[in-house]
């Protein structure tokens, strides 16, 4: 399988200047799942893109979440939580880092939110506000500082909601993104924050197993642990939660390299290069996704196949 990168950097390169002349639409894609939250709008097809939104931002692509929660917000003018949704999709994750012009835009975002929340609900407020610390219009601000009045804010919710599977995995993102990939000492004994990470998330997989961010996070939380086979049931369920989503058809391959199921790691790479390709050629990609995540399946097809023996795929992947 030959895989050809020019293909991706091009329809990358190229979204920008689609967008110039009107704001694209965002489609409702397939292949997304069915994970549902429900939220306060008057509008069913604005509730659809909301849900798409934060099912995108759960599976890290995040440019084509906030196009699903512009969608919503054009829908329903009067949705508040559509404009908490840029907002967080809009901030930085474990993977990428957030420049200040793009805290300003989730400054407004959640400003807006805020000014639109008095038919919300009160989860919904608490979520607007406690997002309303993450972000500041003072460039010299300490980012750190910022994320962790984020997590502690989040942490009072999931003490307000101890049920609540937004709620629990959102309060997880917020910690592991203080972390970023930090998350075990070189003696893979849990640093600060881990153990609470995978409290939380056992919690939330116990009561909704099938939560896509759930899922995902608790892969990323216990790859690196003494003990990877433990995220097995995660991976094997995130494998068909969101087909669409190449990014979440791929990680459970990170399982499967340390648990030594290599060719299962093959086959959840494949299937994730298919599904992003298919999402490329489609879409107006934006943003990090198709130049970075796409990128990275085919890079542990390699590894896998390397390790499988399978050297013509390996080579081909290289």
């Amino acid at each position: 399988m030959r895989i050809v990168l020019t293909l991706v950097l091009v329809l990358a390169l190229a979204c920008p200047l689609l967008a110039q002349n009107d704001e694209p639409i965002a489609p409702l894609l397939e292949g997304l799942g069915e994970w549902h939250f429900d939220v306060t709008t008057e509008s069913e097809d604005a509730q659809a893109f909301f849900d798409q939104g934060l099912r995108l931002s759960y599976g890290f692509n995040h440019a084509e979440a906030i196009r699903a929660f512009k969608e919503a917000a054009r829908l329903d003018p009067g949705f508040a939580m559509a404009y908490w949704g840029q907002a967080l999709a809009l901030g930085p994750n474990i993977n990428d880092k957030m420049p200040h012009a793009r805290e300003l835009e989730a400054l407004a975002a959640v400003a807006k939110a805020a000014e639109l929340s008095s038919h919300a609900t009160e989860k919904e407020r608490d979520l607007i506000e406690a997002l309303r610390t993450r972000y500041t219009d003072d460039e010299n601000a300490d980012r750190g500082a910022m994320d962790k009045a984020y997590a502690d804010a989040m942490r009072k919710l999931w003490t307000k909601y101890p049920n609540d599977p937004e709620v629990g995995t959102l309060v997880t993102a917020a910690i592991m993104n203080t972390m970023p990939w930090n998350y075990w000492t070189e003696n893979k004994e849990p640093r600060d924050g881990t153990a609470e990470v995978v409290d939380a998330l056992e919690r939330v997989m116990a009561r909704y197993p099938d939560h896509p961010g759930a899922n995902h996070y608790y892969i990323h939380i216990i790859e690196a642990s003494r003990d990877p086979s433990r995220g097995v049931p995660a991976a094997e369920r995130l494998a068909t939660l969101m087909p669409g989503a190449g990014h979440l058809v791929h990680m459970p391959s990170h399982i499967y390299l340390r648990v030594g199921r290599y060719d299962d790691a093959s086959d959840a790479n494949v299937e994730a290069i298919m599904a992003d390709e298919d999402y490329i050629a489609q879409c107006q990609a934006q943003g990090l996704y198709p130049i970075g995540y796409y990128p990275h399946n085919i890079h542990f097809l390699w590894a896998s196949s390397s390790l499988e023996g399978r050297s013509e795929v390996a080579i081909d992947a290289a």
